[in-house]
């Protein structure tokens, strides 16, 4: 099976901590191996909150995400 995975470090200090975008794709990679499945690509986001105020509402700005997302073709079952 082909799969893509979205991996994400929100802030500098989460680099110094377990969960850097680097140990992230490692454990992708080798989990993806172990499980026979074919990673394609891996989206990354490096120090973005993903949220941010835009008058008064939070809007989502996760770019990487939305690349990852865009070429899905949602169907109305």
């Amino acid at each position: 099976m082909n799969i893509v995975r979205y991996i994400r470090v929100s802030t500098q200090g989460k680099t110094k901590e377990d969960y850097s975008l680097k140990c992230q794709e490692d454990e992708i990679k080798v989990y993806s191996e172990e499980q026979g499945l074919y990673l394609i690509s891996i989206f990354r986001e490096e120090f973005n909150s993903g949220v941010k105020l835009n008058g008064g509402a939070l809007e989502k700005d996760r770019i990487s995400l939305q690349e990852m997302l865009a070429p899905l073709v949602i169907c109305p079952r």
